[in-house]
């Protein structure tokens, strides 16, 4: 066929203003389709995001407020409501720390911290001094005296079971970790019992 035909063919078929929408349809659909299906996991992801940091800020502002001693039934308990508040459902491991300022070497210093995780595990994630050089950029600069309680949270998003077959069986969802802290409002330091 000589060129000027098949030049002439491919200028046709641009100038071709017919359809049928059978065919539009079939070839429009499945991008329309992933379309929806792509804005409802990222809608569903950015909720999950959003009320597990509001559960955080309210698990921290409980134990802002706390007068008595807290202890592993507590944050039982706390972990329970992060669970509720959150609309991510996988496990949640909550490790709270008390946190202090030390003005001799002008760095945070751990008074306590303590985890529960989804099995009842007890300290298997609690903070240790290591953790807390490895922390300290994340936290504010206190001042003489002065302490905070930082809760951190640990949960995964894991998007509807048709989505793990594109990524793989193997993939494990995004994790949704939180880190927040707060001011004890009503005493100097957060206490901890082991009763």
């Amino acid at each position: 066929m000589p060129l000027k035909a098949l030049i002439k063919k491919a200028r046709d078929f641009r100038r071709d203003t017919r359809g049928t929408v059978a065919v539009e349809t079939v070839i429009m659909w499945p991008g329309l389709f992933l379309a929806m299906l792509a804005m409802a996991v990222l809608f569903d992801a950015y909720r999950a995001r959003s009320t597990t940091d509001k559960a955080a800020f309210a698990i921290s502002d409980m134990l802002s407020r706390e007068t008595a001693a807290v202890t592993f039934d507590y944050l039982d308990g706390a972990r329970s409501l992060f669970s509720e508040i959150s609309s991510v459902r996988s496990d949640h491991d909550l490790i709270v720390s008390l946190v202090t300022w030390d003005t001799v070497n002008d760095t945070h210093r751990l008074g306590w911290s303590h985890s529960i995780t989804e099995d009842g595990a007890e300290d298997t994630l609690a903070w240790d001094n290591t953790d807390m050089i490895n922390m300290s950029d994340n936290l504010p600069t206190l001042v003489d005296g002065e302490s905070i309680v930082v809760v951190q949270t640990n949960s995964t998003f894991v998007p509807p079971t048709i989505l793990r077959r594109w990524w793989g069986d193997n993939w494990d969802g995004v994790a949704l970790n939180t880190l927040v802290f707060s001011r004890p409002r009503f005493v100097s330091n957060l206490a901890w019992s082991d009763a």
